[in-house]
C-alpha cells in the first residue's frame, strides 16, 4: 500500500530521469492532462525509451492514460505504447462502470494483467462506486478534486469543504473492499500550511495515501501517512502485553484494551514495518508462538 503518488508529465525527460530520486512510493507518468494533444506521441516515445531501461523496483511506476470514454483511439495508442513495459499498473481517468468495461475489454484483448487505479472525478461515478471498487482489476481509487468541482460548477477551495462528501464516499467504498483510497492533490504549491492541514485532514478521514503534483509535497505525505513514533511505541506496548498475556482483554495504563484496539495496533506495526519505521526482527519477536 503506497502513501504517496507523484504525477510527472510524460513529455519531460528531466522528470522521467529523476523519478527514482523524488522519494515517492509511486510515480504516475502522465499521458493525459499534463500533456497537450500535439505532444502525446512524444510523451509515449520518451516514456517508452526510459522505461525500457528502467530496472528499479522502487518507486512503483504507473501510467495515467487517456480516458477511453473521451477518445478510445488515444487510449488504444497509449496501451500499444506501454503494453510490454515493466509497469505496476495504469491510472485511468474519468472512471465509471462504462469506462471500466471498455478498459477491461482492451486490456484483456492485449493480454495485460495490469492493476488499475481509477480516478473518480465525475458525479455519475459515485453511483457506480460499489461495483467499481469490487472489480478484481481495481487496486485503488483516486479522487480527482479539480475535475469533480468543475463538473459540479463550483469553486474548489483550499479548505475543500465542498469535497467532504465525495471524499467520505470514496473512503467508505475502498475500505469496504480493503483497497487503496488515494486523496486528490493539493494544487497550491506555495501554501505550505494549507498543504499540511489538507494532508493531515485526509489522513484523519481515512485515506490510505495522497497524490501530488509537486516533488516538494512527497516528504510530508510520506511522514503523515506512516505511523509516527509515539503511535508506534504505543502499538508496541499493546502487542507486547497481548503476546505476554495471550489475552484479547487487559488493562494498560489504566485503560481497557480489547480486540479492536489490538487489531489497530497490529495494523500500525505492519505499516511501520512496511515503511521501515521498525526493524523486521523487532516485528517478528512480537508475534505470538
Amino acid at each position: 500500500m503506497n502513501r504517496s503518488y507523484l504525477f510527472i508529465p510524460g513529455d519531460v525527460p528531466r522528470m522521467l530521469q529523476n523519478c527514482d530520486v523524488f522519494d515517492s512510493d509511486a510515480i504516475i507518468i502522465d499521458f493525459e492532462d499534463a500533456v497537450s494533444y500535439e505532444e502525446k506521441d512524444e510523451a509515449r516515445a520518451l516514456t517508452r525509451a526510459f522505461l525500457t531501461r528502467y530496472q528499479s523496483l522502487k518507486p512503483e511506476i504507473y501510467i495515467r492514460v487517456n480516458a477511453p470514454t473521451d477518445d478510445q483511439t488515444l487510449f488504444t495508442k497509449d496501451i500499444e505504447a506501454i503494453k510490454d513495459l515493466p509497469l505496476s499498473g495504469l491510472v485511468i481517468p474519468k472512471m465509471t462502470k462504462a469506462c471500466l468495461k471498455i478498459s477491461e475489454d482492451v486490456l484483456s484483448l492485449n493480454a495485460l494483467d495490469l492493476k488499475v487505479i481509477g480516478i473518480i472525478e465525475t458525479p455519475d461515478a459515485f453511483f457506480d462506486l460499489e461495483s467499481i471498487a469490487k472489480h478484481d482489476r481495481i487496486k485503488g481509487l483516486l479522487l480527482g478534486g479539480e475535475d469533480l468541482t468543475k463538473s459540479l460548477g463550483i469553486e474548489r477551495t483550499k479548505k475543500a469543504e465542498e469535497l467532504l462528501f465525495a471524499r467520505s464516499q470514496l473512503i467508505m467504498a475502498m475500505h469496504a473492499t480493503q483497497k487503496e483510497a488515494i486523496d486528490t492533490p493539493f494544487t497550491d504549491t506555495l501554501d505550505d500550511q494549507g498543504f499540511d492541514e489538507d494532508t493531515q485532514f485526509a489522513k484523519q478521514l481515512g485515506f490510505t495515501g495522497k497524490s501530488s503534483i509537486h516533488p516538494n509535497h512527497v516528504h510530508l505525505i510520506n511522514e503523515v501517512f506512516a505511523p509516527n513514533q509515539a503511535v508506534i511505541d504505543q502499538a508496541l506496548r499493546i502487542i507486547t502485553m497481548h503476546t505476554k498475556t495471550k489475552s484479547m482483554r487487559f488493562s494498560l495504563d489504566g485503560k481497557m484494551i480489547d480486540k479492536p484496539v489490538i487489531e489497530r495496533a497490529k495494523k500500525t506495526l505492519k505499516k511501520a514495518l512496511l515503511y521501515n519505521k521498525i526493524k523486521e526482527e523487532d516485528y517478528e519477536n512480537l508475534q505470538p508462538d
